[in-house]
């Protein structure tokens, strides 16, 4: 995918979940809210990026912040705002403090932010997340979450698939670059494209999925 349609992908994501939000009568789905933010987040961050990037201004330190971190702690936040378990919810809390603290450590003592993509801080959120991701699957897919409801009318079981499948691409693409630079820049254009693919999917996901419950019961008050 290319950076035009990444960005694209990104703004109809937004465009739909902006929409949503502002549908009267529609379901109230828990932490849309945070998703919006991610939305607007990631849209202003990868168009600073793509204008950055075109006048050959590095752009480190914003992918550092925007991705690495906020995008990060919004999707924990994600989780968390879905999470029942008080004592999950502590836990969650704790994680993120002593993973945040870790990245403060590595900024000082191993990898500069403004210079260098932090791998080392981006990995342990990466991996909390992808941990996250696949308790709140196991919980529904084992009927402790939502019950009552069709899967695929869920929002939050789509947004958390493509959550799965992008970071789990992203922690081996950066991880081959951090310690074998030379495979991925022999091949950059396919790597890097079909991590837009994953990402853009991703975000284009987190506005439409929440439309998925209003389509289907529409088609079935229409059956009766």
């Amino acid at each position: 995918m290319s950076a035009d349609f990444y960005l694209i992908s990104i703004g109809l994501g937004l465009f739909a979940s902006l929409i949503y939000w502002g549908i009267k009568n529609k379901p109230q789905i828990k932490s849309h809210g945070i998703i919006l933010l991610i939305l607007l987040l990631v849209f202003g961050m990868e168009s600073a990026g793509s204008y950055t990037a075109a006048r050959r201004i590095n752009n480190t330190l914003l992918y550092n912040i925007g991705w690495v971190y906020l995008e990060s702690l919004l999707l924990i936040l994600y989780f968390y705002s879905l999470e029942q378990s008080h004592q999950l919810k502590t836990g969650i809390r704790w994680m993120t403090v002593l993973i945040f603290l870790w990245g403060i450590l590595n900024s000082f003592l191993y990898q500069d932010m403004t210079n260098t993509f932090q791998y080392f801080s981006f990995l342990p959120f990466a991996l909390f997340i992808i941990g996250l991701t696949g308790l709140f699957l196991y919980r529904i897919l084992n009927l402790k979450l939502y019950p009552d409801k069709n899967l695929v009318q869920i929002p939050h079981f789509w947004i958390t698939c493509s959550i799965l499948f992008f970071y789990v691409e992203a922690i081996v693409l950066f991880g081959t670059y951090q310690f074998y630079p030379s495979v991925v820049v022999a091949h950059v254009d396919i790597f890097f494209s079909f991590n837009r693919f994953l990402a853009g999917l991703m975000y284009l996901t987190f506005g439409l999925s929440f439309f998925i419950p209003l389509f289907i019961n529409k088609r079935a008050s229409q059956a009766y």
